[in-house]
């Protein structure tokens, strides 16, 4: 079993439009709706891999029966955790020239027994599972030291845990030393504080983030692949081309993607080389934080994993 902390549930809304005109109207071509949120994309690539998996979130009454029949469709279990009021809608707005932009609601004002209630239902789950992800924001009203809290936790109970978050979620949770932590450009950007430009400077950047607390760093870099420290040793990783239609949530799948991996006990190389197949997947549909595993089984041959440093 694989444990997801997507706390920050959503509905995720496209929308279509043939160019997006700041301060004017603009007419949407088309528009779908369907359960989202960081977390929930990385527990439907798990389940798509066909890993079992528990997901723990928010949820509200007006949307508790369309996100059980959506996830349970998909073979997610899902642990709703209710909010109190409405969970936030996420929007991605799509132009005919394939630009993607987000607009990203921060979700409900929880109240303290709501927040302890994540947390105790996540922890229980993660105790039961052999790897753990807390993947996301947070809704207002938990602590920013939120993530810092739970890895330590796990990490104590011999729990392998996956971060992925950004901002003071970030900063404060590679302190508690998780298994594995993976940023996005811009996320390592923010947590060391200076600009990262090009592959090289991200190869660097991996060994100040590793001293920071974990001993595996994935650094993902979109179109040029991601680099990775992994027990001391830095690679590079390049995705294969593909005509994306939405990247919009290939970081989530790629850490699905890392997780399924690690509970398989596969190889370093292979770790990465599923996790980048599924991000790539990601962008071949339109729906965002959704893949298919066919997709996924094509893709990762042609990942090219390269080893800058020397076996030890």
């Amino acid at each position: 079993m694989i444990a997801v902390a997507g706390f920050n549930t959503a509905i995720d809304k496209a929308l279509e439009v043939e160019a997006l005109h700041v301060g004017a109207v603009n007419r949407a071509r088309t528009v779908r709706a369907w359960p989202g949120g960081k977390g929930l994309h990385v527990a439907l690539t798990i389940a798509a891999l066909g890993e079992p998996v528990q997901l723990v979130g928010l949820i509200d009454c007006t949307h508790a029966a369309d996100f059980e029949a959506f996830l349970s469709e998909r073979r997610v279990e899902f642990l709703g955790v209710e909010a109190g009021a409405e969970i936030r809608t996420n929007l991605t707005l799509r132009d005919a020239e394939g630009r993607v932009t987000e607009l990203l609601e921060p979700g409900p004002q929880l109240e303290p027994a709501t927040t302890q209630r994540l947390r105790s239902v996540f922890s229980e789950a993660a105790r039961q599972a052999s790897i753990a992800v807390v993947s996301g924001s947070v809704p207002r009203g938990m602590a920013e030291s939120t993530y810092r809290d739970l890895v330590a936790l796990l990490e104590a109970g011999s729990r392998r845990c996956l971060l992925d978050a950004s901002g003071p979620l970030l900063r404060q949770g590679v302190l508690a030393r998780p298994f594995l932590v993976k940023p996005n450009h811009d996320e390592a950007e923010a947590l060391l504080g200076h600009k990262i430009d090009g592959v090289d400077a991200a190869l660097q950047a991996l060994s100040a983030i590793g001293a920071l607390g974990p001993s595996r760093v994935v650094l993902t870099l979109g179109r040029e692949g991601a680099v990775a420290l992994w027990e001391g040793r830095r690679c590079r990783i390049v995705a294969p081309a593909v005509e994306a239609r939405n990247p919009v949530g290939s970081g989530d799948c790629f850490v699905g993607g890392l997780a399924v991996a690690l509970k398989r006990g596969l190889a370093p190389a292979e770790v990465l080389r599923l996790a980048t197949a599924c991000g790539a997947a990601n962008a071949l549909t339109t729906e965002i934080g959704i893949l298919r595993a066919e997709d996924v089984a094509a893709l990762a041959p042609k990942v090219e994993v390269e080893w800058i440093d020397a076996q030890p």
